[in-house]
């Protein structure tokens, strides 16, 4: 039986944004035993603390967005008050650290605090775990408290960069409507980190592949050997930031994606050690149930890069992944957005380009699951691009619902008399920008070849003997097609036989 101080769980503060029109939950810890009362607005709550220490009531949906409300929580002895509630859309976005990329470092920064319009914005950045491992087992802390922010020009700089943009278009779609956005994310984080352990483990492959590789070096090493690995990598680190400090102190003009493409990137990933954050599961026990109990309209999840080396496996573990926190916060139908990366050159041969076919293939195997590509943005030799205003207002743009659900993706193969034609979603009549050309494999050969548009459609007449087709299939692609609003066909590799993505 578990005992704590009357208290709700962290994300729930003042200045919150809960989802308008839609039903949810408020909940935290306190005395077992206890009843614990909730009044918002007169609408009143009772809940009897169980064995654990925890309590959550649930409410019915809330449709007033005008006004702020009062929250009043107590047990008879302690009491707590939120203030500053509102109703409006909230927004998950997660990931790694192009998602998590602060307003502070972004290039229109300075702009966009001079001209800000964050207005009916709200954000709150779930705080990254630290783990310490000491006498054999592995600790868990939270790094820091944090509440909800009122976002204002003071603290522009500590929102995500895309959220932010996202948010501003959703607010100048319907200016009556309050934002809230739950930033929940960590750098360079594999996608196995935010899936459970317990099902990484029921699928035989990702334990093959993911979760036994990691405990059997583990299993091998001394402490002796993992104190070795930390000093070697942090040395290499250290040699990596004194080149890049030089090369940039000797060439102030060169972009940072210059610099990057000449000094190589910054060693990663550390080494496997016991506290490693990276561990599989780690993330989604360390962050993702400490959100549970939220409410969300929407979640937007931005993450693949650091999967280059187990890419054939990412769409078992990105549908795993959606699967797991739709289960965890109880809301099966919750919509997903998937951000398709940019264009980036500097990893193995089409290892992009394999995760990208492997997102789209989820989006179109899972319900209520969109694609958002932005294979058309990006800086080739820098995995963290700079300028996320476009793709922040693209992926807002598609939140707001107010126009396609996706980007344009690929639909349907039809062979017709000897031709193939490609059908696509998302768009009315195509657009292209430097011609229309689809690569077939003919004879082990990739060949481009023209096609013809007639709407949502392309018609190819492709040698007789091709096998698969593809566009936009490389790390860092130059698109060509694209719908009336703008947004890039999603890039694809398809064979031709079955019509199924590879």
């Amino acid at each position: 039986m578990e005992n704590y101080e009357l208290n709700v769980d962290q994300i729930f503060s003042s200045n919150m944004v809960l989802p308008a029109g839609k039903s949810f939950k408020i909940a935290g810890v306190g005395v077992s035993g206890k009843t614990v009362k909730v009044d918002l607005d007169g609408t009143i709550k009772r809940t009897v603390i169980n064995r654990r220490g925890e309590w959550s009531v649930r409410f019915s949906p809330i449709i007033d967005t005008s006004r702020a409300f009062e929250v009043n929580i107590q047990d008879g002895i302690q009491h707590l008050t939120l203030e500053n509630v509102r109703f409006g859309r909230v927004i998950l976005v997660a990931g790694q650290s192009n998602i998590g990329f602060r307003m502070a470092h972004d290039q229109d920064f300075k702009s966009e605090k001079e001209n800000f319009k964050g207005q009916n914005i709200f954000y709150y950045n779930a705080p990254q775990p630290s783990f310490i491992y000491q006498n054999g087992k592995v600790n868990v802390y939270q790094s820091k408290e944090t509440h909800w922010h009122q976002l204002k020009t003071s603290n522009l700089e500590h929102m995500s960069a895309i959220a932010y943009y996202a948010a501003q278009k959703l607010v100048e779609e319907d200016p009556g409507i309050p934002v809230g956005v739950v930033c929940c994310t960590r750098d360079g984080t594999f996608a196995s980190t935010w899936i459970s352990e317990s099902t990484l483990r029921e699928n035989q492959q990702l334990l093959e592949e993911v979760v036994l590789p990691f405990e059997d070096r583990l299993k091998a090493a001394t402490d002796a050997d993992f104190e070795s690995d930390i000093k070697d990598y942090r040395d290499r680190v250290h040699r990596h930031n004194r080149r890049m400090y030089n090369f940039m102190k000797d060439n102030p003009t060169v972009s940072l994606g210059m610099a990057i493409s000449v000094v190589g990137q910054a060693p990663w990933p550390p080494p496997v050690t016991p506290d490693s954050y990276l561990r599989p599961g780690s993330l989604f026990k360390a962050m993702i149930l400490k959100i549970k109990n939220y409410t969300f309209n929407q979640a937007v999840w931005y993450q693949g890069e650091s999967n280059v080396k187990n890419y054939g496996i990412y769409d078992q573990l990105l549908f795993s992944l959606i699967n797991d926190w739709r289960d965890a916060f109880q809301d099966y139908s919750l919509p997903f957005y998937v951000m398709q990366l940019p264009k980036y050159a500097d990893v193995p041969r089409n290892s992009w380009a394999k995760i990208r076919n492997q997102q789209l293939k989820v989006t179109q195997v899972l319900d209520s699951v969109h694609l958002v590509s932005i294979a058309d943005t990006g800086e080739v030799y820098n995995p963290h691009p700079v300028a996320k205003r476009d793709v922040g207002r693209r992926l807002g743009r598609i939140l707001a619902g107010n126009g396609y659900s996706d980007t344009p993706t690929l639909e349907e193969v039809i062979r017709d008399d000897g031709d193939t034609v490609f059908k696509f979603k998302y768009v009315n009549q195509i657009q292209t920008r430097q011609g229309c050309f689809i690569e077939g494999l003919v004879n082990h050969q990739w060949q481009a070849v023209p096609g013809e548009v007639n709407q949502d459609t392309i018609r190819i007449q492709f040698p007789k003997g091709t096998t698969e087709a593809r566009y936009g299939y490389s790390n860092a692609p130059i698109l060509t097609l694209f719908n009336e609003q703008g947004d890039p066909v999603a890039p694809f590799l398809v064979d031709l036989t079955s019509g199924k993505l590879i």
